[in-house]
């Protein structure tokens, strides 16, 4: 559990720093993106690539989407930990596009952890 922990914080480190040099979303504090990477990334999708073997890849990437849809969603409705600038992202324009196309990527993370553990 402890390697998968681990693998999930490095995705999660990497990402984060890819979004913040690329100005993806921006933190309003600098602990929230601690948060993210440690609660999110290594403990709940971390938790849900633990879980490849039974659901299959498929079933831990709609678990992880449907996880960061609902973590997008009580962002912008109640936590406004962070924002995406001018409600963009890449392509995507408006907060609610922001946020499913980030839940894609969300459904991603656990089916990489998977990928780079061997769960699957």
């Amino acid at each position: 559990m402890w390697a998968t922990f681990l693998t999930a914080l490095a995705i999660g480190v990497a990402c984060e720093t890819g979004a913040a040099l690329g100005r993806f979303w921006v933190y309003r504090r600098p602990l929230y993106r601690v948060l993210n990477v440690v609660l999110v990334f290594g403990l709940v999708m971390g938790g849900i690539a633990t879980l490849a073997g039974r659901l299959g890849l498929g079933g831990v990437f709609a678990a992880g989407f449907s996880i960061g849809l609902a973590y997008e969603a009580l962002n912008l409705a109640w936590l406004d930990w962070w924002f995406f600038p001018d409600d963009r992202l890449l392509v995507l324009r408006g907060r609610p596009a922001c946020a499913a196309g980030v839940a894609v990527a969300w459904g991603l993370v656990p089916v990489a952890i998977a990928l780079a553990r061997g769960l699957a």
